[in-house]
């Protein structure tokens, strides 16, 4: 499950090169920090990445239920030292997984695909520096 770990920061750290409107480096430096230790469904794939001054997002799509991704988000997350401090669904179908590692947060929010199968997920991760996405989820 580790191995999941590089290969989604490293596609998150490409794909936010590729916006030239930012400083590429600060853009890259953030990312990292805010995403530090999550992790992505095996073969998902990127749909976009936002890049925050506290905070990075990546969307992402797989062919799988939301059910199978939720339950793989709920071991992997465990095995990889993060805590789930919320865990629920709705009544769309959609999952939202609230964990931390340390002061480090992580929101995973998952989404039936609309018209066919499959998922499509939010992964939020805020710096660690950021004391204010921390604390207001106390």
């Amino acid at each position: 499950m580790r191995r999941s770990v590089p290969w989604f920061l490293a596609l998150t750290l490409v794909a936010v090169g590729c916006d030239r409107d930012r400083n590429a480096a600060e853009e890259r430096a953030l990312a990292a920090r805010a995403l530090k230790g999550a992790l992505a469904y095996p073969g998902s794939a990127i749909v976009s990445i936002s890049v925050g001054s506290d905070a990075a997002q990546v969307d992402l799509s797989t062919g799988a239920a939301v059910e199978t991704v939720a339950d793989w988000y709920r071991r992997a997350l465990r095995l990889n030292g993060w805590e789930i401090h919320s865990d629920a669904a709705d009544a769309s179908g959609a999952v939202t997984i609230y964990a931390a590692k340390g002061k480090r947060p992580v929101w995973i929010t998952l989404r039936p695909n609309v018209g066919g199968a499959g998922t499509t997920y939010t992964v939020i991760g805020a710096s660690p520096a950021d004391s204010m996405a921390v604390d207001s989820i106390k």
